[in-house]
C-alpha cells in the first residue's frame, strides 16, 4: 500500500499519497531568503542569471533579467511600469516565479532600455533589480521557458542521511507524483480552488464569502479582524477601511460590493483576467492532484502507461514539452512504456475542461470516479458568466522527474540543486524528502 500523507493540508489539496515511501528527513526550506534560489532557464537554453556575457543583440525588444527577492512577479512587473511609465501589462514574461525567495527570470519590453536608466531603477529599488539588457527581435510570451533550476539549502535537518537516500530513490523510481504545489492553492489560506469551484457552480455569493469571510489560523490578527467585522456588520465601506493593503483581490471585491450591493457577479468581474482564470486554474489543479491520488491508491503506476492511458510523446529536438499524445492500447503498452524510460515519452493526466476527452478502461473509471464526487459536469467549465475564464482543458505529466539533482549535506542542513520542466514545482519535490508535518511552518 502506498504512504498516504495525515497532513490536513495535504488531505485538503488532494495530495493525499507520497511516491517515496520513507520517513521524511525534516528541516525549514525558507529558513533564510538565500535558502531557495531559483533560476529560470529560456527556451534556447540560456540560464537567467545577474552576471552575463558582454552581448548587444539586435531587434526592437529589450530582454533584461529582473531579480526580485520576496516580491512576486506581478508586483515587479508593476513597478517596473510605474517606473519606466510602460502601459500596463506592456512587459513580456514567460512565467511567474516564487515570492518567498530570491528568483532571477527573463522579461523583455518594447523599449531601449539604457545602461543609465537600468542604474537609476537598481539605485531606487531594494528588492527589484534588473540586469543584462540585450536587443532581440521578439517578444517574451508566457510558456517561452524550458523550465527552472532551483538550488535549496534545508535546514535544521533531523536526519541529513535520510534526505541522501531519498534523492537516489526518486531517481531510481523515474520520479514523483507531480502534484500542483501548496503555492498553487496557498498554504496560509488555502481556499483558491474553493473558490473556483463555487464559481463554476454559479455561486457567486458564496464564492465572495470564501474568498472574505473565510478565517485561517496562520493569517494576520488585522485580516482577522477585518473579516470577522465583516461578517458581523456586513458593512464593506467600514471594512475597506481596515482591510490589509496587501490582500488586493480581497480589496477589489470588498470596493465594488460597496458600491454595488449583492452584485457578486460583478465583483469577480472587476478582478483581472489573469486572477479569473487563476481561481478556476486552482480548482482544476486541485482536480488533477486527486486523480493522481486516486490512480495511486488504486494501484496504477504514475511513471508509467496501463492500457487506456494517454502518453506525450517527445520529438528528438524539442524535449521540453510533448509534440503530440497517444492513446494507450494493451498492443502498444510495452513499447510506448520503454519510450518513457528513454525519456521519449512520458504519461499524461487530464486537466479537466469542457473538451477534455474521457478515457477508456481503469484509467476512465477514475476520471468518472472524481468527477461523481466532485458533482461536475465537464460542461460546467464553459463558463457564461465570465466566459473569458473559460477552459477547454489539457494535460500535464504524471510524473515529476528532477534533472541534474544533487545533494550535498553541511552540519545540519542540507543543500539541493535540480532542474524541473516548467509547470512542475520545486515544493513538490521538496514535500517528498522533507515530509513537513507542518507546512506552512516549515517554509512550504
Amino acid at each position: 500500500m502506498p504512504r498516504r500523507s495525515n497532513v490536513e493540508l495535504d488531505l485538503l489539496l488532494g495530495m493525499e499519497y507520497y511516491g517515496l515511501d520513507l520517513d521524511g528527513c525534516g528541516g525549514v526550506i525558507r529558513k533564510n531568503l538565500e535558502d531557495f534560489l531559483v533560476f529560470e532557464i529560456s527556451i534556447d537554453g540560456s540560464v537567467a542569471s545577474p552576471s552575463c556575457p558582454e552581448e548587444h543583440g539586435a531587434g526592437e525588444y529589450t530582454w533584461l533579467v529582473l531579480e526580485k527577492r520576496k516580491v512576486d512577479t506581478v508586483t515587479a512587473l508593476r513597478m517596473i511600469e510605474r517606473h519606466f511609465g510602460l502601459p500596463r501589462s506592456s512587459i513580456g514574461v514567460a512565467g511567474l516565479k516564487d515570492t518567498a525567495a530570491i528568483t532571477y527570470q527573463f522579461i523583455s519590453i518594447k523599449n531601449n532600455v539604457s545602461s543609465v536608466q537600468l542604474e537609476e531603477f537598481n539605485a531606487r529599488h531594494k528588492r527589484v533589480k534588473l540586469h543584462c539588457p540585450v536587443r532581440r527581435p521578439f517578444h517574451l510570451r508566457p510558456g517561452m521557458l524550458l523550465g527552472n533550476r532551483f538550488v535549496v539549502t534545508v535546514r535544521e535537518v533531523r536526519d541529513p542521511e535520510v534526505a541522501i537516500r531519498a534523492v537516489k530513490l526518486a531517481q531510481e523510481l523515474g520520479g514523483v507524483p507531480n502534484y500542483y504545489g501548496y503555492q498553487r492553492f496557498g498554504s496560509i489560506r488555502p481556499v483558491t480552488h474553493i473558490v473556483g469551484k463555487l464559481i463554476l457552480q454559479g455561486d457567486f455569493k458564496r464564492a465572495a464569502d470564501e474568498m472574505l469571510l473565510r478565517v485561517f489560523e496562520g493569517e494576520s490578527p488585522r485580516a482577522k479582524q477585518a473579516r470577522a467585522l465583516l461578517a458581523e456588520t456586513g458593512d464593506y465601506s467600514r471594512v475597506l477601511e481596515i482591510f490589509p493593503k496587501s490582500m488586493h483581490n480581497e480589496r477589489v471585491l470588498i470596493a465594488y460590493l460597496a458600491k454595488h450591493p449583492g452584485d457578486y457577479v460583478g465583483a469577480f468581474r472587476k478582478l483581472s483576467p489573469y486572477v479569473r482564470k487563476l481561481l478556476i486554474g486552482a480548482y482544476q489543479a486541485y482536480l488533477f492532484n486527486k486523480l493522481l491520488s486516486r490512480r495511486i491508491e488504486a494501484g496504477l503506476p504514475y511513471t508509467e502507461a496501463v492500457p487506456g492511458d494517454v502518453v506525450g510523446v517527445y520529438s528528438e529536438r524539442k524535449t521540453h514539452e510533448p509534440v503530440g499524445v497517444l492513446v494507450v492500447n494493451s498492443a502498444i503498452v510495452d513499447k510506448v512504456n520503454r519510450w518513457i524510460k528513454q525519456g521519449k515519452a512520458t504519461l499524461l493526466l487530464p486537466i479537466f475542461g469542457y473538451n477534455t476527452p474521457l478515457l477508456s478502461g481503469k484509467p476512465g473509471e477514475l476520471e468518472l470516479e472524481v468527477l461523481r464526487e466532485e458533482g461536475l459536469d465537464l460542461e460546467a467549465f464553459r463558463l457564461k458568466s465570465i466566459p473569458e475564464a473559460s477552459s477547454a482543458g489539457t494535460y500535464r505529466p504524471a510524473a515529476l522527474k528532477p534533472l541534474e539533482l544533487s545533494v550535498k549535506v553541511e552540519d545540519s542542513a542540507v543543500l539541493l540543486s535540480f532542474t524541473l520542466r516548467k509547470g512542475m514545482y520545486a515544493t513538490t519535490l521538496l514535500r517528498e524528502i522533507v515530509k513537513p508535518e507542518d507546512p506552512p511552518r516549515q517554509g512550504f
